[in-house]
């Protein structure tokens, strides 16, 4: 099973409450979903999953996909959940991280269910603490539908895949005729873990920084300080946005795409930066008006990326 996506996804009009597409799915008696862009596609489990000795053990072993090698990981044992696998009824959801193909291994796939964004509700921070997997809610007629978080699973069972504190980070040398504390960037990620991370090192390298948890909040940061007394540019105010593409009440995209559209916001500019850069989400970026996008694992690139893109600003 393949997800298709829809043939113009990437031009679709300006919404404050975009139409998103999550996959639910179950281990054992427990519900749970994930936004369609996450998925590369839907196997069966049939198609035979081989044992690997030596691995986390979450990962139940590899398959074969069109020649590749890819890690299944068993939801069932990484979330504690108690199921026996139907080889008939089970489905591998293969997602990418990094641009690493990953599987999950889950009980049945049940239903893709369309909504808007603004149907999700963002999860407490006690929820989001890290060895959590929730990165959002959102009601359904006779249950409430938690949404997974794939890449903080990964980062879990794979730490050199996360973006961990006590890995360095070599930072550009300070230029003598560039100020990087006179810059103010805005940071837009959902994860909490991830959105200190990137604070913390833009702050190492000089920036000064302002971090929200998804696009709906940035949009009225900037709303707020276009319409604040005695406005005259806003790059007085803001020099740069880092966005995450995956959020609730609005992602990344949705967020650029309001940004290119106001007359005051259209030259800010955004770099996004995720783990799950497809051609086709890296397409739809650069559809939106994105001046860059980046994998979550090249924070020292990133850095530079954000200096290239200041000073040109």
């Amino acid at each position: 099973m393949v997800i298709k996506k829809d043939a113009h996804s990437d031009v679709s009009p300006i919404r404050d409450s975009e139409e998103i597409r999550i996959v639910e799915f179950c281990v054992g008696e427990k519900f749970y979903g994930v936004d369609v862009m996450q998925i590369r596609e839907i196997l069966r489990a049939s198609t035979g999953i081989v044992p690997v000795a030596g691995t986390h053990p979450s990962v139940c072993g590899v398959i074969n996909l069109r020649g590749k090698i890819i890690p299944v990981i068993s939801l069932a044992f990484h979330l504690n959940i108690p199921v026996t696998y139907d080889p008939l009824q089970s489905r591998i959801i293969v997602s990418e991280f990094n641009h690493v193909r990953v599987g999950f291994w889950v009980h049945r796939v049940t239903k893709i269910h369309r909504m808007f964004k603004s149907a999700i509700d963002l999860p407490s921070d006690l929820v989001q603490s890290r060895g959590y997997y929730i990165s959002g809610a959102t009601r359904l007629e006779d249950r409430i539908l938690f949404l997974l978080d794939f890449a903080r699973i990964i980062r879990d069972i794979h730490p050199e895949d996360d973006l961990p504190e006590a890995k360095p980070v070599s930072l550009p040398i300070p230029r003598a005729d560039f100020d990087r504390s006179t810059k103010k960037i805005l940071v837009v990620e959902d994860s909490a873990f991830i959105r200190k991370l990137v604070a913390r090192y833009a702050r190492d390298a000089g920036y000064n920084i302002a971090a929200v948890a998804n696009g709906q909040e940035a949009w009225q940061v900037l709303e707020e300080t276009v319409r604040s007394p005695g406005f005259q540019d806003i790059s007085l105010h803001y020099h740069l946005v880092v966005t995450d593409l995956e959020m609730p009440v609005m992602d990344g995209i949705g967020l650029i795409r309001k940004l290119r559209a106001h007359p005051l916001l259209q030259k800010l500019p955004c770099i996004v930066f995720s783990a799950f850069l497809t051609e086709e989400r890296i397409r739809q970026c650069q559809a939106a008006g994105a001046d860059a996008e980046i994998a979550k694992d090249d924070v020292e690139r990133l850095i530079n990326l954000i200096d290239s893109k200041v000073i040109r600003s």
